[in-house]
This record gives structure tokens, C-alpha cells and sequence, in this order.
């Protein structure tokens, strides 16, 4: 419990305050904190015989000439639970610290608690995560076990809910974290739990809150403010639906995370997409890559997946293609005829522009 980086911040803090060198000493008397570092690691019999007797030690003058490793000063054991745990010691004239023992004990006993506290919450917060974390990936194996324990570390699941998958590139400390899911509950009214899936910004949560018409506007304007990309799964009714949602909101943003517009995406908005994605590496999936790969070959093959692109958002409308690129109409003509040239499939034909969407989601994926 007594650390040496607790026992050296103990120290530093008492020094500061009061303007005498301060020793913090572990259970068997050894220096492990002190404004004097050539003394650290030495044994001090004032703190050894505070241990022993379990109560406070002056040392004068004459008994400090014949003590390994004491000056003048005053010892008192510092105690966590009713366990003594080391002593603190505060070096200088007698007559002139002796007010600033009680003082100097309860202080460091404050910060023993202190840290204490500090640890316990950590350790549940981590053990939280982890549960949520075993209920996101699906590693729920008894689901009765799993709500007591989620019940003693406070995991709050409340049903219907759904997973948003967050990226926060601009979120990378837990103090930015934490603020961050302040502000989402003063626009949504509240989020429930919420876990760091790694230091790079990305965030999950576990939200009751659907995103209906009455809140979507200030969600999407929350987003993009922050320059987030907030991919949400479907709703789960069922504890181990979460897993679902999850899934879903986690592929909405593999399948999405090269679209450049921040804002929210919705899994079921990408169906075509995850499924392509979830494929793998098969025969199938090889033969529409390689459909692609003449494309890819051609020179001004950004210029016809750009065409491809548009065509697709735009229904096949040849004018609308054209004024979104900012092209004459005869040229997207130019491009389709490009595309079926090389590819051997038509864009205008709905099977074959089935295809090739296909294929060049596949090249993006393998890419990316």
C-alpha cells in the first residue's frame, strides 16, 4: 500500500507545506521516500523503534549521534486500517517541528486512504470494462452470473438500448473521454456505458437513447462539432443482442471509415457493404477483385472510379453524374464506355453495375 512513489510525494508535499526535510519510512524502517535523496534506501532506528513501539519517537541530539541513520527529529508511525504500515519523519530542532507531528501523521494517513480509494476505483472500473467488454465480443457464457457480477460493479445494461461504435480522433486522454461523454448526455439525455476500445480514439457506448427524428438533427450537428464518426447498430431488446448491435455499429465503421464526412451512419444503411466486407478470402470475392484490377491498371483510373462513384449515388441520371463532377455528359458517356470496355460489364446494365460495386468495394476493403 505504502509505494515509494506515494511514500516521495508524501514527502514532497510535507516539505513544501512546513519547510523541514520529511522521511517516509516502510514497515521495516526503511527510507523510501525523503527530501534528502543520498539518504534513501538507509535503515532508520527512530523508525524501527516506532514500529516496535508502536507509538511516536523523538530523537535529540545525543541519541541521534548514537543511532544508525537518525538525526534530530521526531518518528510516528502512520497506520492504514489499524495496521501500522511505516513512519514519517520530520527532521530539524525539536522544540520547533514537535507541533507539526500530529499534523505531518494525519496527513499522511490521508493520503494512504486517498490513494487507496483511488486504486479501488480503478480496479472496478477495469473489471466493469472488462464485463462489458466479454458482453460486446459475445464471450457471455452464463448470463445469470454475468448480470450479478455487471449488478456488483454497477455495469447498467437497461434494455431496449444500442451500441454506437465512436471515432474521436481528437480524444485521446480519459479526462477528454469523460468530457466528451458529459457533452453527448447534455444532447441526448443520457448515455449509459461507455468503454475505450483503444488509445487511438475509438470509443464504444451502450446507449438507451434511440436516434428518432426529434433528436437526430442535434446528434448530427454534435458529431460533426466534434469531428466524430458515430456508427450505431440495431437496436437490441435482449441482453445478448447487445453483441449484435455491436458487431454491426463496429462493421458500419470498417466499411465506412474512408468517407471523409464526419456524422453518423447507421448499420442498416450499409448492409450491402458489411456483407461484401464479411466475405473474406474466397474464389468469389478474388474473381470480382479481379474484375476490378483493369481499372485499377488505367491511367485515369481515379477518373473512372469517381465516375462509378457518381453514377452509382446518382441513380444512373447521366445529367445529375455530369453536374456533380463538373463534366460534360458526353464525358460520363465516355467514362461508362471506359469502364465496360476494360471490365467487360456495363454500368448501365444493373447486374453488371451490381459487380462492379462489388468489385471495387472489395479492392477499397483489401486496401484499407
Amino acid at each position: 500500500m505504502l509505494t515509494k512513489r506515494l511514500a516521495q510525494e508524501i514527502a514532497d508535499r510535507t516539505i513544501e507545506i512546513i519547510g523541514y526535510n520529511v522521511n517516509v519510512m516502510d514497515k521495516d524502517g526503511v527510507i523510501i521516500g525523503s527530501g534528502d535523496p543520498k539518504r534513501l534506501y538507509e535503515v532508520h532506528a527512530g523508525a524501527v523503534e516506532a514500529i516496535k513501539k508502536q507509538q511516536e519517537i523523538e530523537i535529540n541530539d545525543h541519541y541521534a549521534k548514537n543511532m544508525q541513520g537518525t538525526k534530530t527529529g521526531i518518528n510516528l508511525p502512520i497506520s492504514f486500517r489499524e495496521e501500522i504500515v511505516g513512519v514519517i519523519g520530520v527532521t530539524g530542532p525539536l522544540e520547533e517541528i514537535r507541533g507539526y507531528g500530529k499534523l505531518v501523521k494525519m496527513a499522511a494517513e490521508l493520503s494512504l486512504n486517498q490513494a487507496f480509494l483511488t486504486a479501488e476505483l480503478q480496479w472496478d472500473k477495469r473489471h466493469k470494462e472488462e464485463l462489458l467488454r466479454q458482453l460486446l465480443e459475445g464471450r457471455v457464457e452464463n448470463k445469470n452470473t454475468f448480470l450479478k457480477r455487471a449488478e456488483s460493479f454497477g455495469l447498467k445494461l437497461p434494455l431496449p438500448c444500442e451500441v454506437w461504435y465512436v471515432y474521436a480522433r481528437k480524444v485521446r486522454t480519459r479526462a477528454e473521454e469523460e468530457r466528451l461523454h458529459n457533452d453527448l448526455k447534455m444532447v441526448i439525455g443520457s448515455t449509459h456505458e461507455m468503454i475505450r476500445i483503444d488509445s487511438g480514439g475509438h470509443i464504444v457506448l451502450v446507449n438507451q437513447t434511440e436516434i428518432n427524428k426529434d433528436i437526430y438533427a442535434d446528434v448530427q450537428q454534435f458529431a460533426r462539432e466534434y469531428a466524430l464518426v458515430v456508427c450505431v447498430g440495431n437496436r437490441a431488446t435482449q441482453l445478448m443482442d447487445i453483441a449484435v448491435s455491436y458487431e454491426q455499429a463496429y462493421l458500419t465503421y470498417m466499411v465506412t471509415k474512408g468517407e471523409e464526412e464526419k456524422g453518423l451512419r447507421f448499420s442498416r444503411e450499409c448492409l450491402l457493404d458489411t456483407m461484401l466486407y464479411r466475405l473474406g478470402d474466397t474464389i468469389e470475392v478474388r474473381e470480382w477483385q479481379s474484375l476490378f484490377s483493369p481499372i485499377r491498371s488505367f491511367e485515369k483510373n481515379e477518373e473512372l472510379e469517381a465516375t462509378l462513384h457518381a453514377f452509382i449515388r446518382c441513380n444512373g441520371e447521366i445529367q445529375k453524374v455530369a453536374s456533380e463532377l463538373f463534366v460534360h455528359r458526353n464525358t460520363v458517356q465516355y467514362r461508362l464506355h471506359k469502364i465496360k470496355e476494360l471490365t467487360g460489364k456495363d454500368p448501365r446494365d444493373f447486374k453488371d453495375l451490381f459487380e462492379l460495386y462489388a468489385g471495387m468495394r472489395l479492392n477499397q476493403f483489401e486496401k484499407e
